[in-house]
């Protein structure tokens, strides 16, 4: 018997977050006697930032080193997952893998009674707006958090790492025990508080609430999947040699009108999206400037459509932007499609405006420039419709 762990994390924000899970997994189920071992793979190379990326682990407790490293050790994805680790809750929104072949949904690996358990601070029916439906029962299990995102290569010590250890036990503890997690982190750190947060995020999940933190989810539950299912090439489809045809340029006024590489597409690498408000926007042309992924697109009235399909959620444009409340961060589970807002707004700009702020919310969310350091959260304002008030964004850098 296998059990089939998968841990989704964001492409160098999380990384060192993910193996250290993979691997803490494998040094305790060793401890209980199980054979077990842990790789990890890139949805693309390179691992670029933001990006869904996965690392396994595998755990037995009847088959050999060897027997589990044959079944398991050479794929570069997994079958099926019993336990299906979201490290961040906007890839519920579905991952894009390998290139671009489509979008997966987050819980296209969970077997039959198995479980997604998702950091977030959701209810599981927010989540699964954004789900497909699975044919059977599964679970999902809610470990109350945010998404924790660090500085490239950097591994934010915020005891996720532990609380993660601790939900796996509550939900499969024939994978890890909650006391071979406790015994394991206070022999490898000798810090108490991490063993309690490892027993917190247990107790946290086995105890009953309303609403329950572990959820079945019905095969009514979810949505019909919107995307095209990624098939993978097999090796006598792919392509001779190592020509890469060119992308077709070509370029027209409004919504979608740069050509850009319809294979290279990274909606899915983003956590938060810009959110526009046109009324406010003086035409100076910085966010088309100086988005790196050219994501702006010129109308035919001087404004900047966005492309959300190859926006990455960097906020640059945020940054630049000289006006108040012009264009703010938005956590990326309050869209439900890739729409132009610009088309939205010439529509009805009243009603865009009201959509737009309802988007928003109060807390505007930022990273600082210097990473690793977590988000800032600061009030927002509504400003009225086209008050423009100028604004300097400063921010101290360490030396």
């Amino acid at each position: 018997m296998i059990k089939r762990v998968e841990v989704n994390y964001r492409g160098i924000f999380q990384k060192n977050l993910g193996k250290k899970i993979g691997s803490d997994i494998v040094m305790i189920a060793s401890r209980m006697g199980q054979k077990a071992f842990s790789n990890g793979r890139y949805s693309d190379s390179p691992e670029r930032n933001g990006i869904p990326c996965k690392y396994f682990a595998f755990v037995s407790p009847d088959l050999s080193e060897e027997e589990l490293e044959a079944e398991c050790g050479a794929k570069l994805e997994i079958d099926e997952a019993n336990i299906s680790v979201v490290l961040d809750d906007t890839m519920c929104k579905g991952v894009e893998p390998w290139g671009w072949h489509g979008i997966r949904p987050i819980n296209e690996r969970v077997v039959k009674d198995g479980c997604l358990l998702v950091v977030s601070k959701k209810k599981p029916e927010e989540l699964l707006k954004f789900i497909g439906r699975k044919p059977y029962n599964y679970r999902i299990a809610i470990l109350d958090g945010d998404a924790s995102l660090a500085g490239l290569w950097v591994n934010k010590d915020d005891l996720t790492h532990e609380r993660i250890l601790g939900g796996i036990a509550a939900i499969e503890p024939s994978v890890i025990s909650i006391e071979a997690v406790e015994a394991y982190l206070m022999d490898k750190t000798k810090q108490k508080h991490r063993a309690e947060a490892a027993r917190g995020a247990y107790e946290s999940l086995r105890q009953e609430t309303k609403p329950p933190r572990v959820h079945t989810v019905t095969p009514k539950d979810g949505i019909e999947w919107p995307h095209e299912v990624p098939v993978l090439p097999k090796w006598f489809e792919m392509q001779e040699g190592a020509v890469v045809p060119a992308v077709k340029r070509g370029f027209e006024m409004g919504p979608r009108g740069q050509t850009r590489n319809p294979g290279f597409k990274r909606g899915t690498t983003k956590t938060q999206r810009p959110a526009v408000r046109f009324d406010l926007c003086t035409k100076c042309t910085l966010c088309w400037a100086e988005c790196p992924d050219e994501c702006f697109d010129p109308t035919t009235d001087g404004y900047y459509d966005v492309d959300y399909q190859y926006c990455v959620g960097c906020g640059k444009c945020a940054q630049v932007c000289p006006v108040k409340e012009c264009i703010v961060m938005v956590d990326e589970l309050q869209f439900e499609d890739d729409s132009s807002p610009w088309e939205h707004w010439k529509k009805d700009s009243k009603e865009y405006i009201q959509w737009v702020e309802d988007k928003k919310g109060k807390d505007r969310v930022s990273y600082p420039i210097v990473t690793g350091k977590g988000m800032t959260v600061t009030q927002g304002e509504v400003m009225p419709e086209g008050k423009i008030v100028p604004v300097r964004k400063t921010e101290e850098v360490e030396v």
